[in-house]
C-alpha cells in the first residue's frame, strides 16, 4: 500500500436476511486495508429472524447499526445515507453481495493514482444464492467520462450495480444522495454514477474485486408496471440532461431509439410471462404510448414494431388463450424464445 491512506464508510442498507448478511460482514471485515467502518442501515422489522443479534453477537467495533424506529420502505431506508457521519470516502453494498479481501486497497490505491476522478469502480463477478460462480462483468474500459458512460450504458454494454461504486461522501450529499423518486429505486443507481461522473470521470480497477449475488426469482406479483413507471422517470431525466449538456445531448440523440426499442422488448416479454390479473391493466400498447410520449419530448425516433418480437408478443397477448399456453410453458422452458 503507497500514498495517501483513505478512509471509508461501507453502508449496507438491510431488512432481512441474516445468513448473507452475515457472510457479507465478514468478507468486509476481512479487508486486508484497515481503514474503514460499516454501517448497517436496518428498519424496525429487521430483526424478526435475529438478524442484528447476529451482529451485535459479532463484536466488532467497525461495525454500527443505524435501527429507525418505524418500519420504512426501501426508498426511505436508502434516503438515510445522506444524513449520516460518513468518512471521506464511501460506497453502498448489498447485504447479500460479497467483497474480494483486496477490494478496499485496491480503491485506495486506485484513489492514490488517480484522486482527480469523482468515482472509483472494479471488475466483478455474478454469483447465485449458494454462491456459486455465474459469470464475470463485461469488461470496462480503465477511464469513462460521462458521454463514454452513458453511451455504453444505453447500448447495454456496460453492466450497472447499486454495489461497487467509491465515490466521496461530500460529492454524494452534494447531490442530495441517490435520488429516491424512482419506484424500489429501478435506474436511480445509474441517474446517481451518471451525476458522479461528471463532476470528472470514472476510473476503474479491471480486477474482480467484489460479487453481485442474483437470486432466482420468487415474487407472486407483476413488477412490469414498475419497470415503466421507472423508466419514464429516467427518460424525464435523460431530457433534462439532453438540455443541460450538448456533449450528453449528442449520446442522448444517437442512441434514444434503441434504448427504448430494447427496453420496449424486454418488459412485453415480461409482461408475456405474467398472468393478466397481476398486471395492474398494463398492456403492450400502453406501454408503447407512454414510451412514445418520451421519445417525441426527446425528439427521437421510436419504431417497437418494427421489430418482430415485439410484434409477435403484441398478437399473442392479444388472444388470452394463447397467452396462457404461453405462460405455462416459459414454466418449463427458461430460455428466451422470442
Amino acid at each position: 500500500m503507497n500514498g495517501k491512506t483513505n478512509n471509508f464508510s461501507i453502508i449496507i442498507p438491510f431488512k432481512a436476511g441474516k445468513n448473507y448478511l452475515l457472510d457479507c460482514l465478514h468478507s468486509v471485515v476481512e479487508q486486508d486495508y484497515p481503514h474503514f467502518n460499516i454501517i448497517i442501515l436496518a428498519d424496525n422489522t429487521s430483526n424478526i429472524d435475529d438478524s442484528l443479534d447476529a451482529v451485535h453477537a459479532l463484536q466488532n467495533s467497525k461495525i454500527s447499526i443505524q435501527a429507525s424506529t418505524l418500519n420504512i420502505n426501501i426508498l426511505q431506508n436508502w434516503g438515510r445515507i445522506k444524513d449520516l457521519t460518513k468518512n471521506e470516502y464511501m460506497t453502498i453494498l448489498g447485504y447479500d453481495d460479497i467483497l474480494e479481501k483486496s477490494f478496499l486497497s485496491t480503491i485506495n490505491d486506485l484513489i492514490n493514482q488517480q484522486p482527480e476522478a469523482s468515482l472509483y469502480h472494479t471488475h466483478f463477478n455474478y454469483i447465485n444464492s449458494m454462491s456459486a460462480l455465474i459469470k464475470t462483468c463485461q469488461p470496462m474500459p480503465s477511464r469513462l467520462d460521462a458521454s463514454a458512460y452513458l453511451e455504453l450504458a444505453m447500448n447495454e454494454r456496460i453492466d450497472i450495480m447499486a454495489t461497487g461504486y467509491v465515490f466521496k461522501s461530500s460529492d454524494y450529499d452534494a447531490l442530495g444522495g441517490i435520488p429516491t423518486h424512482y419506484p424500489n429505486l429501478i435506474y436511480a443507481d445509474l441517474q446517481l454514477w451518471l451525476d458522479l461522473t461528471k463532476k470528472s470521470y470514472l476510473a476503474v480497477d479491471p480486477s474482480a474485486q467484489f460479487s453481485f449475488r442474483i437470486h432466482a426469482s420468487t415474487t407472486k406479483t407483476s413488477k412490469d408496471t414498475i419497470l415503466l413507471d421507472a423508466f419514464i422517470l429516467f427518460l424525464d431525466y435523460l431530457n433534462e440532461l439532453k438540455t443541460a449538456s450538448p456533449a450528453l445531448g449528442e449520446v442522448i440523440q444517437a442512441n434514444t431509439q434503441k434504448f427504448c426499442e430494447s427496453t420496449t422488448k424486454a418488459i412485453a416479454h415480461r409482461l408475456l410471462r405474467t398472468p393478466s390479473d397481476l398486471r395492474k391493466g398494463l398492456s403492450i400498447d400502453h406501454m408503447i404510448e407512454k414510451i412514445a410520449v418520451k421519445c417525441i419530448e426527446l425528439d427521437s425516433r421510436y419504431e417497437p414494431l418494427k421489430i418482430n418480437s415485439i410484434r409477435i408478443a403484441r398478437t399473442i397477448e392479444t388472444f388470452p388463450i394463447l397467452n396462457n399456453l404461453f405462460i405455462l410453458f416459459k414454466k418449463i422452458y427458461k430460455k428466451p424464445v422470442l
